[in-house]
């Protein structure tokens, strides 16, 4: 077995519905700082996978309203930092393919809050 990780970022803006005061229900923006895990028994062209593929998934949500995005829009999810690491897992596990796992995906909002999803 054999792992990477992978990091980059995002800028997008958000607005949540809580059901108590918070500056959050404020139309806001991040940059969003992503960190992927990933591994494989096999090595494919000398690589778990491209870097490159995994930063096209997160690119999608690059410079836009997470809340219009259909993951978040159609299904009514918040736009949470731990739904979007639930999201951007399940969107870069389906590029990959079943060759690669993607064994966790942190997502850090601001400099002292993460959401962590793993496997």
């Amino acid at each position: 077995m054999i792992s990477i990780s992978f990091s980059c970022h995002f800028d997008a803006a958000h607005q949540l519905s809580l059901p108590y005061e918070s500056p959050c229900t404020r139309r806001h923006g991040h940059r969003y700082e992503v960190e992927i895990g990933a591994s494989a028994e096999q090595l494919e062209h000398g690589m778990v996978v491209d870097f490159n593929l995994l930063r096209a998934v997160v690119d999608e949500f690059d410079h836009c309203d997470l809340n219009e995005r259909p993951e978040f829009r159609v299904t009514g999810l918040a736009t949470t930092a731990e739904n979007i690491a639930i999201v951007l897992a399940q969107k870069l596990q389906a590029k990959v393919g079943e060759r690669v796992s993607i064994d966790e995906v942190s997502v850090r909002e601001t400099p002292r809050s993460r959401a962590r999803w793993r496997r």
